[in-house]
């Protein structure tokens, strides 16, 4: 089956084309290159960074040790396609790469001016296999760790929208996430993944709040992390929503590492 996956910058341009070795193509009424993918040869990967620094320093992304990525990547930001309450794009882009047994991802801090490496942030080597999509979320605690998603793109029907939920906070051994008073994910675990739910298109137009709370805590308990935006409700779309940060900076604070919840496309 083939796909269309708009580009974010033209450096990830280069970059599918050397992956891809496909053709441009364009024409009249198009706002942004692309470039026509075939999924069912290739694996698709999403890097979600969620490194919270104190001075918060921009990174790169290398695949096999080839850069994917400008030298923009910071705290809360899914490459290359993001969403809601996060920095980049609001795009359901993903890099196609080559199915391999040990692919290589490394995040790097570079030298100032330079894409040669001063940092290193995180290195793994993921197996993926063609057709498959797949989000690597990598947050920091103690040790920097890495937990690997098999994505599930498929549509919900006409009338909702489909979501999985991580928790990527490092000092919370569990949360809850909540869209206005409903409890959707409960008790989901550090670097834990919920299962799919559904939700109703129509919420939008009741209450478009999303909350985090400690796991197992009563629906009137403290809020980590709230978010509001209709746009998480949009038809037939598939999300995932990730809650991030510590909870020893208040969230009404300036400090990037305060807790958030966001959201980005899987579809």
């Amino acid at each position: 089956m083939k796909k269309i996956f708009s580009i974010i910058s033209l450096l990830s341009i280069l970059t599918v084309a050397f992956f891809m070795g496909c053709k441009k193509t364009g024409g009249d009424n198009v706002f942004s290159e692309y470039e026509i993918v075939d999924e069912s040869t290739k694996a698709l990967i999403k890097i979600n960074y969620a490194v919270a620094f104190y001075n918060n320093p921009t990174a790169q992304i290398k695949i096999n040790d080839v850069r994917v990525s400008a030298t923009v990547i910071q705290n809360r930001y899914p490459f290359p396609g993001g969403g809601f309450n996060t920095l980049g794009g609001s795009t359901g882009d993903y890099l196609p790469i080559n199915p391999s047994p040990n692919t290589k991802i490394s995040i790097t801090v570079p030298k100032r001016g330079t894409n040669i490496d001063s940092l290193d942030v995180y290195t793994t080597t993921i197996a993926t296999l063609a057709g498959k999509r797949y989000s690597l979320h990598v947050t920091d605690t103690l040790s920097r760790k890495s937990l690997l998603v098999d994505e599930d793109a498929s549509k919900p029907d006409s009338g909702f929208v489909k979501m999985r939920f991580v928790n990527l906070m490092p000092t919370t051994p569990s949360v809850d996430l909540y869209v206005g008073t409903e409890k959707v994910a409960s008790n989901i675990a550090f670097m834990s993944i919920s299962d799919k739910f559904l939700i109703a298109t129509s919420q939008a137009a009741t209450n478009t709040n999303w909350y985090i709370r400690a796991g197992g805590s009563l629906p009137t308990s403290p809020v980590l992390a709230t978010y509001s935006s209709a746009s998480t409700f949009n038809n037939q779309r598939v999300y995932t929503a990730y809650a991030i940060g510590y909870t020893t900076y208040p969230s009404t604070g300036t400090d990037i590492r305060k807790p958030y919840i966001a959201f980005y496309y899987v579809r």
